[in-house]
Parts: C-alpha cells; sequence; structure tokens
C-alpha cells in the first residue's frame, strides 16, 4: 500500500514549512524505541525500511506547551527550551536530572523552510550547574543538513514517499570548574573562544541526530541519535512516531489537507496511467488556465515542456527517480501565452525518471524513459 506517491513538489519533492511542520504547545505525541541496525539504516540515502526491526512495546509520551514565549519540549528525563524568531526554532536551554544549561549563543535547531540541499550551521556555548556541585559550560559547533530525500518503508510494509531527512552534526566540548564559579562573573566565550578552545581538546565528541521528515505530518516519523568519541560510537538510539500517532493530532487541517492532496494525486496517476510512450505528446494536460505537453530528444536527452498559459507565474521542474532522489530541476518563468522550459538530462543513466511540474501550488507528473 502507497501512503503518499507525490509529494509537495517544490524544489527538492519534499520541504519544511512553518505551517505544516511547526511545534504546536499542548501537544503530545506517542513514540517507540526501536531496535534497528543504525549503520544500515543510515547509510541509505534513498530508502530506509522498518519492516525486520523490533519496536518496544513500552511507549512513553513526548509534550510540547508554552510558557512566557518558551517553546519547552518535555521527552523521557530531558527537557528542551526552545524560541520562535526570525522563521527559525532555536535552542536556548535544556534540562535533565543530571545538569541545567542556558544558552547565550543558542543552537539553531530548524528554519522555515528547508528542502534538500539546505543547511544551518554556527557555534553554540552554555552554561549551568552539572549535578549541583559543579559549574559546567558546554560549546562547540554545529551542522543541520537537508541531506537526502527517499521513501520510508513503515514496519505493516506501507510505504511514505518524498521522505526528508535532516542530519545535524554538533562537535562538542566541555568544561567543569568548582560550584563556585557560578557565583562570580565568568568569561564570556567568543566564536574565537570556543574555535582555540575546541583546537586544544584530545577528546572529540560528536554528537549526529537524524530526523526523517513525510509529507502530511508535522513532526518526524523517525529519529535517531548517535554520539561518539575519537570516532568511535558510544551510544546509538532510534526512535518512531507512527503515522497513525499523529493523524490523531487534533486541528492538524493543514497537514490533513495534504494526505487528502496526496491520496489524490494517487488515484489520479493511477487513472491516467503514467506510461504513456516518450516522444512527441499531443494530450495536453494540466488545469484550467494551464495546459502542457511534453516532447523529447531521444539524441540529446533534452526534455522539453510545451506549455500554454493564462497568466505569468513560475513553474519548478524537476526529475527525480522513482524514489523521490531529484537529479535535475529547472525553474523558469511562465509569460502569460505560449512558452517551454527544457531541462537538460545528459549525463544521467539510462531508464525511467519522474518529471515533476509545479505551477501556482498545482503538481503534476509524467514518466520519462531516457535512452
Amino acid at each position: 500500500m502507497i501512503i503518499s506517491m507525490a509529494a509537495c513538489l517544490t524544489m527538492s519533492g519534499q520541504q519544511i514549512n512553518q505551517r505544516l511542520n511547526d511545534y504546536r504547545s499542548n501537544e503530545i505525541l506517542t513514540k517507540q524505541r526501536v531496535d534497528i541496525d543504525v549503520v544500515a539504516l543510515l547509510s541509505r540515502n534513498e530508502e530506509w525500511n522498518l519492516e525486520d526491526a523490533e519496536f518496544s512495546k513500552k511507549r512513553y509520551k513526548a509534550c510540547y506547551y508554552l510558557e512566557d514565549d518558551t517553546l519547552t519540549g518535555k521527552e523521557l528525563a530531558n527537557r528542551t527550551y526552545m524560541q520562535e524568531s526570525h522563521n527559525q526554532v532555536e535552542i536556548i536551554g535544556s534540562e535533565n536530572y543530571m545538569e541545567r544549561m542556558s544558552y547565550d549563543m543558542p543552537e539553531t535547531w530548524l528554519k522555515f523552510s528547508m528542502q534538500l540541499g539546505d543547511s544551518i550551521s554556527g557555534y553554540f556555548n552554555g552554561t549551568g550547574p552539572y549535578c549541583e556541585r559543579l559549574f559546567m559550560r558546554r560549546f562547540g559547533t554545529y551542522l543541520t543538513v537537508a541531506d537526502a530525500v527517499g521513501k520510508l518503508v513503515l514496519p505493516e510494509g506501507d510505504t511514505l514517499r518524498h521522505v526528508l531527512r535532516l542530519h545535524t552534526e554538533r562537535y562538542v566540548s566541555i568544561r567543569l570548574a568548582p560550584i563556585d564559579t557560578m557565583k562570580c562573573k565568568f568569561p564570556i566565550f567568543t566564536v574565537d573562544s570556543i574555535v582555540r578552545n575546541m583546537a586544544a581538546d584530545s577528546v572529540k565528541m560528536q554528537e549526529d541526530i537524524y530526523r526523517w521528515y513525510a509529507a502530511g505530518y508535522r513532526y518526524p516519523v523517525l529519529e535517531a541519535s548517535v554520539l561518539s568519541r575519537n570516532g568511535k560510537r558510544l551510544t546509538a538510539d532510534v526512535y518512531y512516531c507512527s503515522p497513525d500517532v499523529q493523524r490523531t493530532l487534533t486541528y492538524d487541517e493543514e497537514n490533513e489537507a495534504v494526505r487528502e492532496r496526496l491520496a489524490k494525486e494517487d488515484a489520479a496517476a493511477r487513472t491516467r496511467g503514467l506510461d504513456d510512450d516518450n516522444g512527441n505528446r499531443s494530450n495536453s494536460r494540466g488545469n484550467d488556465g494551464f495546459t502542457y505537453n511534453l516532447s523529447q530528444d531521444d539524441g540529446s536527452n533534452l526534455v522539453t515542456i510545451h506549455y500554454d498559459i493564462d497568466h505569468t507565474t513560475k513553474m519548478t521542474a524537476l526529475i527525480a527517480n522513482t524514489l523521490g532522489y531529484v537529479y535535475r530541476r529547472v525553474d523558469h518563468n511562465c509569460d502569460s501565452g505560449n512558452g517551454q522550459a527544457t531541462i537538460d538530462c545528459k549525463g544521467l543513466r539510462k531508464g525511467q525518471y519522474i518529471l515533476y511540474i509545479n505551477v501556482d501550488g498545482e503538481q503534476y507528473a509524467e514518466k520519462v524513459n531516457l535512452k
């Protein structure tokens, strides 16, 4: 069973945006721990399969709530404090049974919007008590990249397509001092301070966090975190927040509408069949105000979209494989009337690809055979 065949066809085929993926207050999610080969899971960039994974029968709740403009995420024994500004979410603090951190140089955890190839990077610095006996400073660098688009095979065998994965890589250094340090004015760390102190560290701590976002679902369906020291993996944890759980979220009409649209697109794709012979296509497709047909030059592997449109707008066209990985993208400004946009597919391997077209939020898909 295919849950979604074609996602929001903005640039990469899947996009994280504020309207659909922002954290919401008073939200409660149920998650499960997953026992899976983490190395195999993370090495795949186009398909992630959970069919053979083992899931803990014990479930736990993750919740989010807003207090004084601070969003608190509570999960297991951890609390994360976040603030949103300038279309991005920053981590401004964290707390567990051992430590309590406040970040004067926060990490940008998420920005709106993000799509394949987008990245966020910077430095973070925080201070606070450790075990109420020591003063701790935690600082380092981070890089978050939307590094892959693919499909996620769920435990039941259903498939979510056009899933976007975010990978956060942190390098972390820690300094401990007597708790009395908290009572005096401790030095403020700058970016230069972070660079200098990390260069002097003999122990390299690395945190890798992966988040898999699927179109039509507000929160990551799958999350993984890996902690390493000097290149040696210490811990690895994977957690699953099923689509079934996320479909029960109240007042999430935006994502419900996306899921309904994807289901209709899936049905429409099956009805019209995407198996037309390539070459000149005389049949026009599209909606009122925009129609198109395709032609293909097999010798040069040029795919041309011939269109007729009654207004000025922008067209985004993508060539992707059947798993959703994007190889070519063209942004084309359409003037009212007849026109054409050409995608150069030279250099791609022979085989079947999908051409995605996005005009005014309406999406179309056609199969293309490269020879």
